[in-house]
């Protein structure tokens, strides 16, 4: 995206920002430049999935980061494909609390990765834990108990429009409801690249349901900071686009705050969106709280073992196929909101799922 174009779009969205860097990175799922993420984009992150592995009897998991501007190719934005002096986490939790589970913590030196465990879902940044294996990139890692794992730089997956959605940010700020703004831009990630770190981890180690989320930290003046944080599609640009302040702390927040500190917010924005789409008109403060109960935490909740959908049917897990961004848009509206970008298949079957 070039300078032009990043300031259309920050007209368009006034106060809510979609997901841009200072330089004209990319617009992705979870991409939201601001504060830590313009001054370490290489540990911006963009979008987390986890759903039943190509092997059975194991789960995948999936986040990525610091994206390449739509259309430009493999390089990202940011110069690096990867930060050396930072930290890649994917956090599982095992129970409700966030006490129970894992941290599997990612760094990249040059083409070497290391990974190490953390017996605790919600490790403070900066917490390295156990070194449990080492490999080179783009290729795959065994580590102990069977999990495996892969860290490279690949084509997106995700599609969606972005373009379009800082317009319709922009009117429902307004009071206006137009969802025929997405019949203009389509896919924007068409031709996007992005650095990906993959797990395959056997459902033995995950008990019956995990919550899923994804953090980095690097150091700032010798003390670590949490850069980045993502799980639940496009969360701040939809959920938390009418409370900007709240949506550029988001980053640096933890799900096991979310309830006592998100809920309400939650429960104001999609109140004021339902009122502009005025789609549930018999009681609209119920269904707020509701979809605030569904979203909140931010994590992705999976049944270990079944098939991932995040659809209006029920959010378990997230599949490459899933049309994240029209079930995010109709859980906040009330009502079926087409983005018009349709799923390109820039993935493969089996793992590590990731194309080049």
């Amino acid at each position: 995206m070039n300078l032009s174009i990043k300031q259309y779009v920050i007209k368009l969205c006034l106060s809510s920002v979609l997901m841009m860097s200072i330089g004209g990175t990319a617009l992705a799922s979870g991409h939201f430049i601001s504060g830590l993420q313009a001054k370490y984009p290489e540990y911006d992150l963009n979008d987390s999935y986890v759903f039943q592995s190509s092997k059975q009897g194991y789960t995948s998991f999936i986040t990525s980061a610091n994206p390449s501007s739509p259309g430009a190719g493999e390089v990202a934005a940011s110069g690096k494909d990867f930060g050396e002096n930072g930290l890649y986490n994917l956090h599982i939790a095992l129970d409700d609390t966030f006490e129970k589970g894992m941290t599997f913590v990612f760094s990249v030196n040059g083409r070497k990765v290391k990974i190490r465990k953390i017996d605790d879902p919600n490790a403070a940044e900066g917490d390295k834990g156990k070194l449990i294996g080492q490999g080179d990139l783009a290729k795959i890692i065994k580590l102990p108990d069977g999990i495996k794992a892969w860290v490279g730089r690949g084509k997106d997956p995700f599609f969606g429009n972005g373009v379009d959605l800082a317009k319709f940010n922009a009117a429902k700020q307004k009071g206006k409801f137009k969802p025929e703004l997405f019949e203009k831009s389509g896919d924007l990630f068409v031709g996007s690249y992005a650095s990906f770190f993959v797990l395959d981890v056997p459902n033995k180690l995950l008990g019956e349901k995990i919550k899923f989320f994804n953090t980095t930290a690097t150091k700032v003046k010798d003390e670590w900071k949490q850069v980045d944080r993502h799980a639940n599609v496009l969360f701040p640009y939809i959920f938390l686009a009418d409370t900007p302040a709240v949506q550029e702390d988001h980053g640096q927040h933890r799900p096991n705050l979310d309830v006592a500190e998100r809920r309400q917010t939650i429960i104001h924005n999609v109140f004021w969106a339902i009122t502009t789409s005025k789609s549930q008109l018999k009681d609209p403060m119920k269904y707020a709280y509701k979809i605030a109960d569904l979203i909140i935490p931010d994590v992705l909740t999976y049944q270990v073992g079944s098939e991932a959908h995040y659809t209006l049917d029920g959010l378990n897990g997230r599949a490459l196929h899933d049309d994240a961004m029209n079930t995010a848009l109709h859980l906040m509206m009330g009502v079926a909101v087409d983005d018009h970008a349709n799923d390109a298949k820039r993935y493969k079957k089996n793992f590590p799922y990731i194309a080049q």
